[in-house]
């Protein structure tokens, strides 16, 4: 009887592994898994299919095809049109996106184009926030991307990396928040945060967080409305840094601390006495 796993457990181990790919890392995990799991099982197609998911959960991004020089866009399932099509919020245009090569190789001849309400509050609010990210943020490690719905819901998009593979590191940090603007006044902007970091000299650490958030923001003018959502999100993202920062204090104090053996596997008390470790002088003594 084997023992071996059918095709398609292979391929939801193979999936399992690439999705779990830390920031910046995916390369190496799928050339890895390439080598364990036979192309009649980890096919092209069935690659291509993961890293899709893969980019858009991610939220990872790449240079205007057109412009070299403007900000990178960014690829998520908020501005999906279809597998391989994605949305630039800022101008409209609807770009492909090659997600083995993870680049947008061309621009559609699709648009999107919002009610003047609710394109002057999408804009409006994309400002505020790099404005935000601007002072927040390490220059070239953050990108944002603000979409709009002729429903009047706001999605803001925040995905930011730090990647330094020779010294055995990567983090990945990933936002997104949601408002309705069809109305004024006072209403729920709801927001959810990830986190994943991980640390392999010598070892294999990773951490992985996520938390949702919410709070009552006024829609008013759209300057005023963007400026007060760039406020929240501040709050938002800064309150869980301090909480993340609070946890690894704690956990050098309390949760290391608890780990460490108290007293030798003798159960005596260490005596710290050199003189009664010398294995020099004994040896010279004899």
């Amino acid at each position: 009887m084997s023992d071996e796993a059918s095709p398609e457990s292979k391929l939801n181990i193979a999936t399992y592994f690439i999705m779990s790919s830390p920031t910046g890392e995916c390369d190496d995990v799928v050339q890895d898994v390439q080598r364990l799991v036979d192309k009649s099982v980890l096919s092209e197609d069935q690659l291509g299919k993961i890293l899709k998911d893969y980019n858009s959960e991610q939220m990872v991004w790449a240079a205007d095809p057109e412009d070299n020089k403007a900000p990178p866009i960014l690829v998520s399932a908020y501005g999906m049109v279809d597998n391989t099509s994605f949305l630039d919020p800022n101008s409209g245009r609807v770009l492909k996106f090659d997600h083995k090569k993870r680049k947008f190789t061309s621009v559609s001849d699709k648009r999107q184009v919002l009610s003047d309400n609710v394109a002057g509050y999408r804009a409006a609010i994309a400002k505020s926030v790099e404005g935000y990210l601007t002072g927040q943020y390490k220059s070239g490690k953050v990108v944002s991307a603000t979409y709009g719905a002729d429903n009047g819901t706001i999605t803001v998009c925040i995905s930011a990396k730090n990647v330094n593979l020779s010294n055995f590191w990567s983090g990945g940090w990933r936002s997104f928040f949601t408002v309705g603007v069809n109305k004024k006044g006072q209403t729920e902007l709801k927001g959810n945060i990830k986190v994943n970091v991980h640390y392999f000299e010598d070892g294999n650490v990773q951490l992985h967080g996520a938390i949702d958030k919410s709070a009552q923001v006024n829609v008013q003018g759209e300057e005023e409305t963007g400026k007060e959502i760039a406020k929240a999100i501040g709050r938002f993202e800064t309150e869980w840094q301090s909480n993340l920062e609070e946890m690894y204090v704690n956990m050098h104090r309390t949760t290391f601390k608890a780990m460490r053996r108290f007293l030798p596997i003798s159960r005596q008390p260490m005596t710290w006495s050199s003189a009664a470790h010398s294995l020099a002088s004994e040896v010279t003594k004899s």
